[in-house]
């Protein structure tokens, strides 16, 4: 899918999470922050191209770079409504919304965090096939120089050397390009596209009570009423 199609797909999820969450706002509250959700879909948008084209890119290093973007969106996110509460309310009423907005940001950040220790969990995974396709290696050797024993009786050493080899060589590089590779190479990728839609969900929800908030903020709707809008959004977060 080209950067053309994809435009304005984090932009139309934050409108329907409102018209879902926020029935009694306007989706096109998203309108005049296009610009920043604009950088938002920019970098999903490299996230997909990375999947799009990956057998250019090493996995690990995609985990890692899908990690780094991940944080420094989450750190982006939540700016603006911060900004407007400054603005508004008086001092006890700011420090209550401050508390809000800073669980909701906890929500969000755990979530965030759970998905970076699935990814830590493949790395995992992938360091224990390594040492496991070492293992089967070892075992090959011996199980073929037991073989070998017998074909001492048989066969000239130097032409034994060169079977030795020959069927070492040919059952690892079997294992490893026909079944473990692509065993370990398919689930990363899958492992990774996984966590970047997650981590999408959790940015587009986050930004969209961000939206009504920042909204409520600038009308002068009253603390109480902006209380629960953080609240219900949080609630709808945790369940991602």
């Amino acid at each position: 899918m080209t950067e053309s199609d994809k435009k304005g797909e984090f932009s139309d999820s934050m409108k329907k999470f409102i018209q879902r969450v926020y029935p009694e706002y306007s989706p096109e509250l998203v309108e005049p922050h296009l610009v920043c959700i604009k950088r938002f879909e920019e970098r999903f948008f490299w996230l997909d191209e990375i999947y799009d084209n990956r057998e250019r890119y090493n996995l690990h290093w995609a985990l890692h770079e899908a990690g780094d973007i991940f944080k420094s969106l989450m750190d982006e996110s939540g700016t603006n409504i911060i900004n407007s509460i400054q603005k508004h309310y008086t001092q006890e009423e700011r420090k209550r919304l401050n508390e809000l907005t800073s669980n909701m940001d906890r929500v969000a950040r755990e979530k965030e965090s759970a998905i970076a220790r699935r990814t830590e969990y493949f790395n995992t995974i992938s360091n224990l096939v390594t040492l496991v396709d070492i293992i089967i290696s070892v075992v090959l050797i011996v199980i073929i120089s037991e073989i070998s024993h017998v074909g001492n009786a048989i066969f000239d050493p130097v032409i034994l050397v060169l079977i030795f080899t020959g069927i070492v060589a040919f059952l690892k590089v079997t294992l490893d390009r026909f079944i473990i590779i692509p065993w370990v190479t398919g689930l990363g990728w899958k492992k990774y596209l996984s966590e970047v839609e997650a981590t999408r969900q959790i940015l587009v929800d986050v930004e969209a009570v961000n939206v009504v908030v920042i909204a409520a903020i600038k009308e002068e709707r009253a603390p109480e009423v902006t209380y629960k809008l953080i609240e219900r959004g949080t609630r709808e977060i945790s369940l991602i």
